[in-house]
């Protein structure tokens, strides 16, 4: 299987992205190779697309032997012992052959000896999305909006019902919305190239909860009755791109 030594300067970021990824698959295969790291999972309903990519930049230390070397685990175990690692801890992460140890580096060092597992990469069909609505912003703005219609149902809905204007909407017994303008500090990016408005669970948007934790930015991008994407831009580099099935209104 190969061997690579990958140092991720946050443990706790690591965690925020573990998970979510474990909200959506029990057990995963991350692809460790000189272009980065890739792991892609799709959730059992097919519902979910969570694909995430490090580039070799994000990371403190980055060694690999070989073209590429896999990683293969289940997601919630590795979650909770990497969430054992406090701020300003760093994960390091060794794969020799059939087995992986991850170590939480501070003022403890704590390591976690695992079996690499043989985990089979989902085969995605490719598919070529045209969003009608592209909005980049600041996380926290998109996070509330989420909490706030998490409180009131189980729909979020996603309007623009012109060209400057992004709405969040909650819906269920009773009715939550967050609107944000193109010209808001929080926003980086607005383009809308036509009106529309499109509906989605908020059971799997809870999933993407812990991403706002530790991104930076998100791109979000939408069209009537399209699937949502959502693209979390990590400080440390790389992004965690969550594809989203539209729901029926």
């Amino acid at each position: 299987m190969g061997k690579a030594h990958l140092s991720y300067p946050d443990a706790k970021s690591f965690y925020n992205i573990l998970d979510s990824l474990s909200k959506i698959v029990d057990e995963v295969n991350m692809t460790i190779s000189n272009e980065g790291v890739k792991a892609v999972a799709i959730d059992p309903a097919h519902v979910a697309l969570i694909t995430i990519e490090l580039p070799p930049e994000s990371f403190i230390e980055y060694e690999v032997e070989g073209e590429k070397v896999e990683l293969g685990f289940n997601v919630a175990n590795v979650a909770k012992l990497v969430k054992r690692g406090k701020k300003g801890d760093k994960l390091e992460i060794d794969v020799e052959e059939d087995k992986v140890t991850w170590s939480i580096v501070g003022a403890v060092i704590k390591r976690y000896r695992l079996n690499n597992l043989e985990v089979a990469i989902p085969e995605i069909p490719e598919a070529q999305l045209e969003f009608k609505i592209h909005v980049a912003m600041i996380v926290d703005p998109f996070k509330n909006a989420l909490r706030d219609a998490e409180a009131v149902g189980d729909t979020v809905e996603l309007e623009a019902p012109n060209e400057s204007m992004l709405i969040i909407r909650g819906v269920g017994t009773a009715v939550a919305e967050a609107k944000i303008n193109s010209d808001s500090p929080a926003v980086v990016e607005f383009k809308v190239e036509e009106p529309g408005k499109s509906a989605y669970s908020i059971d799997y948007l809870k999933h993407v909860l812990s991403l706002t934790k530790v991104a930076d930015t998100i791109v979000i991008e939408f069209s009537p009755e399209m699937p949502l994407r959502l693209q979390f831009r990590l400080p440390a580099g790389g992004n965690v791109t969550y594809l989203l099935a539209p729901k029926a209104i």
